[in-house]
């Protein structure tokens, strides 16, 4: 059980409630004149009266003091449903929403809270400030009303956030891709314009991880609902994303039937090493962080570049066998095909490598959620019953036949006629014609991600790019060095992406650079590192260097974007 409840927190942290803040917010818009709003006790179906709206409570929040972002204001907190139905599995689905509308100081605008993993719950307020938002607030503290969904369907069992039996339902898949906010969002705006009396003079999306997949979602489809949209480390490859997680436990077995015993963390430490010993002065600055990932891919070389042990040669963290470093190389090239097709985007040889959340990715989560998002949700047809805590889950992907994987996420028949890959795949993604015209959207991404790898957001944006050459004009992408996935491992992982969407919407200041810092209490920072090392984070393809005549090795303002 101990095990379970250390899995359950990793999957929160995928979610986006790892730390990866910043600086705070102090250009939040004042609060609107009071308006005649209704009174939580006055916010009923009828009363709302919105098309397919069905309001189940609501609520009168106390108001929790708290340093930081945890505690909120006193809030009416609605819960409810929209489009409730039987699904073709017999379960009872709707797509269940939250609403968090603040008693006091509304600031005149609203945010979309993201999802995570496999969704099934709704969003708190508290998680959110660490989601890109500067660790050290939530959206209920700045002002805003809050939103979110449990993606069309509730996680149950033991462990509901692993629970993925909702892929046996077609509609339930669509929900949990796009169709939850699609619905949604629009119904939101209305409901907190009936609430306060106003119109929100602006809407902003937050979320991570899967919550970042439905923020691209969002600047795909929705972009005439959202005025900015943050979406952090996002997965809107996740199907592929998932055949790469078979191919890697299938890798790391090579080494270790118990993948989790494949590599020590002293093994990965000396990995980390020797990549920092290649990569580290490339921007100028020898300070156990890689700026120029792409360099280092052409530079390092783990076979060349870590010692390999000898027969008989006992590891200890000085060497790796043979098969370790192949099954490295291998899980770093990305996923293939017995025939070398590629099956996912490649990894970056970044010095995170050797988190503990990179490691818990890559072996624990890998052989538990991700058998059962494949099994149930991204492939057709599905295979019922693989759950996460049995041995249903290591069976499914040891006989997972890889060169079968494009068959599985694109394909469709008679009962599932939209394929995982256009259900999760945001449409028109390298074009993005409407945010172009309406939005703004902010993207970041840790460098070592252990599931969603940032060279395949960069791939992203770099098509974007080029058919566009001013794309950077409503969309920027920033890569955030040693940073595990969205948030912890050996970075300056503390920083406020959202306040500078915010100036970017309002003021049209667009993010030239954000500020960011070690967050406290993270134990993965190398002790060469002072509790208040700064770094800017650059938009892509600029890249922190170091400043000639610079002196402070812990300070940002000694490195500039280029």
């Amino acid at each position: 059980m101990e095990r379970l409840k250390k899995l359950m927190l990793a999957l929160t942290a995928a979610g986006g409630l790892a730390a990866c803040g910043g600086d705070g917010s102090d250009d939040e818009a004042p609060p609107l004149p009071a308006a005649v709003r209704m009174s939580c006790a006055e916010v009923t179906s009828a009363n709302v009266n919105l098309p397919g709206v069905i309001v189940d409570a609501a609520v009168e929040v106390a108001a929790k003091e708290g340093m930081g972002g945890v505690g909120y204001p006193a809030h009416c907190y609605v819960t409810g449903r929209l489009n409730p139905r039987t699904g073709i599995d017999g379960k009872s689905y709707a797509i269940g929403f939250g609403l968090r509308l603040p008693n006091e100081n509304w600031n005149g605008s609203w945010i979309y809270g993201g999802d995570s993993g496999l969704s099934g719950s709704l969003t708190g307020p508290e998680g959110m400030a660490n989601t890109g938002m500067g660790g050290q607030t939530n959206p209920l503290k700045l002002g805003y009303a809050l939103a979110s969904s449990d993606g069309g369907h509730r996680g149950s069992g033991p462990a509901a956030g692993l629970d993925g039996s909702f892929g046996l339902d077609p509609q339930a898949r669509l929900d949990y891709g796009y169709n939850a906010i699609g619905t949604w969002a629009p119904l939101a705006k209305q409901f907190v314009q009936k609430y306060y009396g106003n119109t929100p003079r602006t809407s902003y999306y937050v979320g991570c991880s899967k919550g970042g997949q439905t923020g691209m979602q969002a600047a795909a489809r929705l972009a005439d609902v959202f005025d900015g949209v943050l979406a952090g480390d996002p997965g809107f490859n996740l199907p592929k994303s998932g055949v790469a997680a078979m191919f890697d436990n299938k890798q790391l077995a090579t080494v270790n039937n118990d993948v989790t015993k494949a590599f020590s963390p002293a093994d990965l430490a000396l990995v980390s090493s020797r990549i920092l010993a290649k990569c580290d002065a490339l921007d100028g600055a020898s300070d156990g962080i890689v700026n120029d990932l792409a360099a280092c891919k052409t530079r390092f070389d783990i076979a060349a570049d870590v010692p390999q042990c000898a027969a008989g040669q006992v590891q200890s963290g000085q060497c790796l066998s043979a098969s370790q470093v192949t099954a490295l190389k291998n899980i770093m090239a990305g996923a293939k095909t017995s025939t070398g097709t590629p099956l996912y985007s490649d990894w970056p040889w970044d010095p995170g490598i050797s988190s503990n959340d990179w490691v818990g990715w890559k072996t624990s989560l890998n052989v538990m959620l991700s058998p059962v998002a494949m099994s149930t949700v991204f492939s057709v047809p599905p295979t019922p019953g693989v759950n996460a805590l049995d041995s249903t889950a290591d069976a499914y992907w040891r006989a997972y036949d890889m060169d079968r994987s494009f068959e599985f996420i694109y394909g469709t028949d008679a009962t599932y006629r939209v394929s995982s890959m256009d259900f999760m795949l945001p449409p028109g993604m390298t074009t993005l014609s409407t945010l172009k015209a309406k939005s703004k959207l902010l993207v970041y991404h840790g460098a070592a991600d252990g599931i969603f790898s940032v060279n395949d957001t960069i791939n992203w944006y770099s098509r974007l790019q080029s058919n566009d050459s001013n794309a950077a004009a409503y969309a920027r992408l920033f890569v955030v060095p040693g940073m595990a996935h969205c948030g912890s491992g050996p970075s300056t992982d503390r920083f406020d992406a959202f306040s500078a969407l915010v100036r970017w919407v309002e003021q049209g200041v667009a993010p030239d650079n954000i500020r960011a810092t070690v967050s406290p209490g993270n134990n993965e920072l190398p002790t060469s590192w002072s509790a208040t090392r700064s770094r800017p984070l650059c938009p892509y393809p600029t890249k922190a260097v170091w400043k000639a005549g610079s002196v402070d090795l812990e300070s940002a303002d000694s490195f500039i974007c280029q």
